[in-house]
């Protein structure tokens, strides 16, 4: 960043998401979702803005990251939640499961290993 007073349009992807980000953690947010954060961003770009959401959940933030770039998912999340036909196929413990599994889940509903949510859980949607 060249002035502090330079334009949020002027800034690169990678600047733009953490300017993103900021504001929501300025305004006290509890949570913050983030709709694929890194897809039109280069390597160096991807790895601040990834960097800067693993920051803000060691710091208590709830963060919700929507991505179809598994590499970038497996990287920060705990938790993941795969959808398939607009539905909860399994919320799982990244560590619990494979990206394979998790293409599993999310083309086909189901994966080996892997349990389907509680039809009693409410978390369908």
């Amino acid at each position: 960043v060249k002035s502090i007073r330079q334009t949020v349009s002027s800034l690169s992807g990678g600047q733009r998401q953490t300017v993103a980000i900021a504001r929501a953690v300025l305004w006290n947010s509890k949570v913050v979702i983030l709709d694929e954060p890194t897809a039109a961003l280069g390597v160096a770009q991807t790895e601040q803005v990834l960097n800067l959401v693993r920051r803000l959940a060691d710091n208590g933030l709830a963060v919700v990251l929507i991505s179809h770039n598994l590499n970038d998912v497996f990287e920060v999340a705990d938790n993941i939640a795969a959808l398939y036909l607009g539905n909860m196929a399994a919320q799982v413990n990244k560590n619990e499961v494979i990206p394979r599994q998790v293409i599993e889940l999310i083309t086909t509903g189901k994966s080996a290993g892997v349990d389907a949510p509680s039809a009693n859980s409410g978390a369908t949607k």
